[in-house]
């Protein structure tokens, strides 16, 4: 397995594509997803594009987390590590939900290293993602009577409340076979066929596999994490490509609006029929997104 040594720890990555094409680094959510659902659009983006996709330092293949604290600002200083390990001038980050944050935070911290930035269905700020959870299904609560559930969206949507209690509650939210249906969830069976289909074995040791509990809790534990990054959206002058699923509850129809009234140079695209796995629901037309924005950086 490929292996970069980054801060003293070993980050797995992969590379796809053409060695002189533009490079796309694919940052992955979760809070600790892996790379490794992402591998078959990964290879497909490789048509066009020289594709870095890595699991971040803690989650799965790489290094598990020790004793430090770990935060945004130290994942994406070891992302900017990893381009200049590469040897890679500059790059697009590729950000899906909690790489969203990410490659939001990069791209403002590290201008001069991106030619663009690409978010999809991303998590730009802990309180709108989790308010957008609860306006999302806080009407089906209500339609079902669950007067517990109804009051938690409400506790959630209250003006008063803190980005970290937000986020805490809206992890409550009760996601039942109802508001998985009100609310588009993708059906656990169809994912699995999917995984089945396109993704190959990763080989990985069965240590690897639950890495992410910890890298979690790291983050969640981290101040950075409930910071609101919407205002650096402002302050990106490179080209700006938001994919939201129309059925999306991490991105929200206040985070869209806030981008398409701040970013310069921004430019969204909503793919009907698709909830929060854009890549997964709509993969074709997900590609085709991707490689028409390539051709305008």
């Amino acid at each position: 397995m490929p292996y970069l040594t980054v801060f003293g720890r070993k980050i797995y990555y992969e590379e796809y594509g053409v060695g002189n094409a533009p490079v796309l680094v694919y940052l992955h959510g979760g809070p600790g997803e892996s790379c490794l659902t992402y591998s078959y659009q990964a290879e497909k983006l490789g048509e066009t594009f020289h594709v870095v996709s890595f699991d971040q330092y803690g989650v799965f293949r790489s290094d598990a987390v020790g004793e430090e604290p770990l935060g945004v600002g130290e994942l994406v200083r070891m992302t900017e590590q990893m381009r200049l390990a590469l040897g890679i001038k500059s790059w697009i980050p590729l950000g899906h939900s909690f790489g969203g944050m990410l490659a939001l935070v990069y791209a403002h911290t590290y201008p001069d290293s991106i030619d663009a930035v690409i978010y999809d269905c991303p998590m730009w700020s802990a309180l709108h993602t989790a308010r957008a959870m609860a306006e999302a299904t806080l009407p089906c609560f209500e339609r079902d009577g669950n007067a517990e559930q109804t009051a938690l969206c409400k506790e959630i949507l209250d003006s008063k409340i803190s980005s970290k209690e937000a986020f805490e509650k809206a992890m409550s939210i009760d996601m039942n076979e109802n508001v998985q249906r009100h609310c588009h969830v993708i059906e656990t069976d169809r994912y699995n066929d999917y995984i089945e289909a396109h993704i190959s074995d990763p080989m990985a040791p069965e240590e690897c596999w639950g890495r992410f509990v910890g890298f979690r809790k790291k983050i969640f534990d981290s101040d950075d994490f409930y910071a609101d990054y919407l205002p650096y959206l402002k302050d990106i002058s490179k080209p700006q490509l938001l994919i939201v699923g129309e059925y999306d509850m991490t991105c929200g129809k206040f985070e869209q609006d806030r981008f398409a009234d701040s970013a310069p140079n921004g430019r969204t695209v909503i793919i009907p029929g698709s909830a929060h796995l854009t890549w997964f629901e709509q993969p074709e037309k997900y590609t085709e997104i991707i490689k028409e924005f390539g051709k305008e950086v």
